[in-house]
Order: structure tokens, then C-alpha cells, then sequence
């Protein structure tokens, strides 16, 4: 199977060395996805205490972004970071236990929102976006090749020198770094 055939969801964890550190485009291409992915995180973490306090369901534009997006990248989070395969289920159970969140709170206080349901958002919105732009940071920092997700298995074996699997990027920083080794291959 090619890998233009398979789910972006299968993953396919390579030998260290396998593929190349980025270069300085990829690594400020990590740096910039690392600052943009923290936005959520510190936009959030100032207004706990006003989303436990909230009686209805979030309405803001970028609320809805930040989980849909969130709920998107999850898997990747999870399957590339720790290095499992289970594909589409971290999506799965995250978006089940927000709706139960929500659920709950309904049951107990009788409002479409509930502090059950704001702790429950701000703890996954925070781990996951924390997590990620985490590891672009780093990424970006010490040239992880690939995946920016493996990032702090990479930092492991900087640090340990006992190798850790590699993965290629599913989203854009493949083609990023393919462009750049391309641009600086011998002639």
C-alpha cells in the first residue's frame, strides 16, 4: 500500500534515522505552528474560572474552532506522539466524553452548561493543544525529524542515546521538508 493510498490515521513508525532533520524553513515553520497552537492554551487558562461559571453552551466563533480543530488533530496527538495505532479512537472518546460532560451537567444542574462541562473542555483543550505546541516548540528547537509529535521521544534519544522510532508528518511539514531537502541536495 502507497502511503498516497493509506489513512492519514494508519500510522507507520520508521527506524531512527530514517528521515531527515528539518532545515531552517521547517524549523521556523515549527516555531510559528508552536506559538500559534499555545494561543488557545493562554487564551483559556486566564478565563477558568469565568467557563465553570458559565449556565450555557459557549457560543464564540473561536471556542468551537479551537475543538473542532482539537478534535481533528487528537488522534495525531495521541497515535504519533506515544506511539500507538489507534487511529480514529482518541477522537472518538475525547468527543464522547465532552458530550457526556455536557450530559452530566445537564442531568445535575438542569443548564445546557455546567462547571462539570467547563472542566472537562478546559482540562482536554489545554492538555491537547499544551501537548502540541509543546512539541513543535521543541521540534523546532532541537530538529526533530518529521512529525513534530515525536519530538520528545526524539529529545529522549538526544539526551539517553537509546534511538526512538521516527514518523513522517501527515500534515503539511512533510512537504515543507521534502521542499527544503530538495532545495539543498547536491547537484
Amino acid at each position: 500500500m502507497t502511503e498516497a493510498t493509506t489513512s492519514k490515521l494508519e500510522t507507520r513508525f520508521d527506524k531512527h534515522g530514517s528521515l531527515h532533520p528539518p532545515g531552517p524553513v521547517g524549523r521556523l515553520v515549527r516555531l510559528g505552528l508552536g506559538v500559534l497552537t499555545a494561543l488557545p492554551v493562554v487564551s483559556l487558562l486566564p478565563q477558568a474560572r469565568t467557563l465553570h461559571a458559565l449556565t450555557e453552551v459557549p457560543t464564540h466563533f473561536t471556542w468551537w474552532l479551537a475543538v473542532g480543530l482539537g478534535l481533528w488533530v487528537f488522534p495525531y496527538v495521541i497515535n504519533i506522539g506515544f506511539t500507538v495505532s489507534w487511529r480514529a479512537w482518541p477522537r472518538a472518546v475525547a468527543a464522547t466524553a465532552l458530550a457526556a460532560s455536557i450530559a452530566v451537567g445537564l442531568g445535575v444542574t438542569g443548564a445546557t452548561w455546567s462547571p462539570v462541562a467547563g472542566a472537562v473542555f478546559l482540562a482536554w483543550i489545554v492538555y491537547t493543544y499544551g501537548h502540541l505546541s509543546l512539541s513543535f516548540l521543541l521540534s523546532a528547537a532541537i530538529a526533530t525529524p518529521g512529525c513534530e509529535m515525536r519530538a520528545i521521544p526524539h529529545l529522549w534519544t538526544l539526551v539517553t542515546g537509546r534511538a526512538t522510532k521516527e514518523h513522517y508528518c501527515p500534515g503539511v511539514l512533510d512537504s515543507v521538508d521534502k521542499w527544503e531537502a530538495k532545495r539543498h541536495a547536491p547537484r
